[in-house]
């Protein structure tokens, strides 16, 4: 069992079209309280959540599709997918230096922004009002308003359906235009700066600093809607800020096991902040270890450890796949291998490399 909570997808519903898929837990718990909270709701509006839930689905698929057709589209190999209730639940990564990875994360939006025009188009022809507020109507947050009537549609009608997904679609494009990860505007604007004329310096010090600024705005916003409007979707944005700095932590994390052991006996001093990764200067190990610098220590030796032995069985898979090329050529190999020699070798290729 992983220990990394970003790869904790219990559901697997296999491959499409080469791409592996699976459900994050965090959508899994997403529908369970989201049912739950109805069913103990005096409304008892189970079943029309459940058809706003399944739109969800839908409206996941289509934003994870237009990533995946663009990414065969420009031959790369597509990353496998964790849904969570607002896409694909990506973490940081070591290199998005190519432009194909701001042109991949830009699909997914783009995608849901097309289906929210398509909406939009069709509940104008049929006289009632998309829903742009993206904090949805006090009865029915999807539900789209009724010109002539004034009232919201009735649930399970035609224009309920439609306006229910078109505003998922537009909620899933909002989120993803924040600048921060696990968001698609976070690997978008990681991809340009990488592609930018910025030193590795800055390139480093951008994104965690406007993540953090996403994350002080979601929580000045909630905090306002839970505790002087008394909105429960004010918790919604305080826990996506804490998602965000989680991703951030995360990131300095990797990058503290990235160079714990090759420039000092604790590494690198982020509190400095990212700069503190360009220095050379050995840290002076101070005399009297505290406890949490020892479990912090062992922790980070851990995970280099499994990194290490999954970095070994892949290169040892690898030979074996090349070996097996060499000897009986390019025909003989299976899907799976060969997705496993694309997707190796571009991870490969995207590793850092060490500074003279």
């Amino acid at each position: 069992m992983t220990h990394d909570p970003l790869t904790w997808s219990p559901i697997n519903l296999g491959r499409w079209a080469g791409i592996q898929v699976r459900i994050h837990f965090v959508l899994i718990v997403f529908v369970a309280l989201t049912l739950l909270g109805e069913a103990i709701s005096p409304g008892r509006r189970v079943g029309s959540t459940s058809c706003w839930l399944i739109l969800l689905m839908v409206a996941l698929a289509i934003h994870e599709l237009g990533h995946a057709l663009m990414a065969s589209w420009l031959g790369s190999e597509p990353e496998d997918v964790r849904l969570w209730p607002l896409g694909n639940m990506v973490g940081p990564t070591s290199s998005s230096r190519s432009s194909d990875h701001l042109l991949v994360g830009l699909a997914g939006p783009i995608a849901s922004l097309a289906m929210v025009v398509v909406a939009a188009i069709a509940l104008n022809f049929l006289g009632a009002q998309f829903v742009w507020n993206p904090f949805g109507n006090a009865n029915d947050s999807g539900a789209p308003l009724i010109v002539v009537t004034q009232k919201l549609a009735s649930p399970y009608t035609t224009i309920w359906w439609i306006g229910w997904f078109g505003y998922l679609n537009w909620v899933i494009l909002l989120a993803n235009l924040l600048p921060a990860l696990p968001f698609d505007g976070g690997r978008v604007f990681r991809a340009y700066l990488a592609n930018s004329s910025l030193t590795p310096t800055k390139d480093g010090m951008i994104p965690p600093l406007l993540a953090r600024s996403c994350f002080l705005i979601l929580v000045v916003v909630g905090a306002v809607r839970l505790l002087l409007a008394g909105k429960g979707d004010g918790l919604t944005l305080i826990s996506l800020a804490v998602l965000i700095e989680w991703m951030v932590r995360l990131e300095a994390r990797m990058l503290e096991d990235g160079g714990f052991f090759d420039d000092g006996v604790f590494g690198y001093d982020f509190s400095e902040g990212y700069t503190s990764l360009e220095s050379s200067a050995a840290k002076v190990r101070p005399y009297r270890e505290s406890a949490i610098k020892r479990w912090r220590r062992r922790r980070s030796e851990l995970r280099r450890q499994r990194r290490q032995a999954l970095e070994t069985a892949e290169e040892r898979r690898m030979d074996e796949i090349l070996e097996k090329l060499h000897r009986e050529g390019r025909s003989v190999l299976t899907d799976e291998e060969h997705r496993f020699l694309v997707r190796v070798s571009a991870k490969f290729r995207n590793k850092p490399r060490a500074r003279d």
